[in-house]
């Protein structure tokens, strides 16, 4: 079977490439809970991306941590200028997910982060990601958590089961993406599955659902807060079968992050992979041990912390 590879597809309109960056910003000292939600370094001058921390870890061996973020923000800013650029003409993707009267306005959220030169918001510069967690916030249920309480000093914290996703741009160092499924996603096993799936996850859309709840970046839009809504006493709306077509689109949807995820990641693959997916299946198209299984937790807020040294 003819392998269509993603790195292939996006040559066409990849964005500049992000540089190398290790932060000489200290690693923050305050964190708030937030559940799961060939790249050559050469730098832009005009890019704005977040900083990656000293924590992570970049070694004369490839890929590495650093190789592996470095990619995600790259992918990240991908899935969102595909769909800011489809958006006003898609009727199919779009209704599954939103209100066709908030199209302007998800737009919008899409556009806070591309920034107006399409480089990347300014604020994302703002950003660094990092891996230390100082208070044990992750756990088996969480990729990722972002606190921007301190809006002088906003972070994301990946958590170790994050860095089990993949890529679609070029990563440093990887063969040949069409010999090492391990570390990218390709159109072949996704067109094989033929519907929308937690396969298409990959490290890119968890750093694109934490610039959600970025308020910084994305309160200009609704004057509120996108976060993960809760459903009931156990469950978020979080996956692709329930932020699919089964979410309140008048009350829930535009002010929940996986919504804007999955929108995202489902226009992107369409027009990669010259495919239509069909709608996903519950407890089969969400079932992925390194997203789901959320047994826990709203956005909590914690106190400050000292950190030694």
């Amino acid at each position: 079977m003819f392998v269509i590879l993603i790195v292939w597809a996006l040559a066409l309109f990849l964005l500049p490439i992000p540089s190398s960056q290790v932060s000489t910003r200290s690693l923050t000292d305050k964190v708030a809970k937030r559940n799961f939600p060939g790249l050559s370094f050469r730098k832009q001058a005009e890019r704005a991306e977040p900083e990656i921390a000293a924590d992570i870890v970049d070694t004369s061996t490839h890929p590495n941590q650093h190789d592996h973020v470095a990619t995600a923000i790259n992918d990240a800013l991908q899935l969102v200028m595909v769909a800011w650029d489809q958006i006003d003409n898609d009727n199919t993707i779009f209704p599954n997910y939103f209100a066709r009267r908030d199209r302007s306005k998800v737009k919008a959220v899409f556009g806070n982060i591309i920034g107006i030169c399409q480089t990347g918001n300014v604020m994302l510069s703002k950003l660094l990601i990092q891996t230390t967690d100082y208070t044990n916030s992750c756990n088996d249920d969480t990729l990722a958590f972002t606190e921007d309480e301190d809006t002088d000093s906003p972070f994301i914290v990946l958590c170790p089961r994050a860095f089990r996703k993949k890529a679609f741009t070029t990563l440093m160092g990887a063969p040949d993406p069409k010999n090492d499924p391990e570390r990218y996603l390709r159109c072949d096993e996704l067109t094989a599955n033929g519907h929308v799936s937690y396969l298409m996850n990959s490290l890119g859309a968890t750093l694109l659902h934490e610039y959600m709840h970025y308020d910084m970046l994305m309160l200009p839009v609704y004057n509120k807060p996108i976060i993960d809504q809760q459903l009931n006493e156990d469950q978020w709306a979080y996956g692709p079968w329930t932020v699919y077509n089964n979410l309140n689109k008048a009350l829930l949807v535009r002010l929940n992050a996986d919504s804007y995820t999955y929108y995202a990641l489902e226009t992107f693959f369409t027009h990669v992979c010259g495919t239509r997916f069909a709608a996903p299946r519950e407890g089969i198209d969400d079932d992925d041990s390194n997203t789901m299984d959320i047994k826990c937790c709203q956005t909590k807020r914690a106190d400050s912390l000292a950190v030694a040294g």
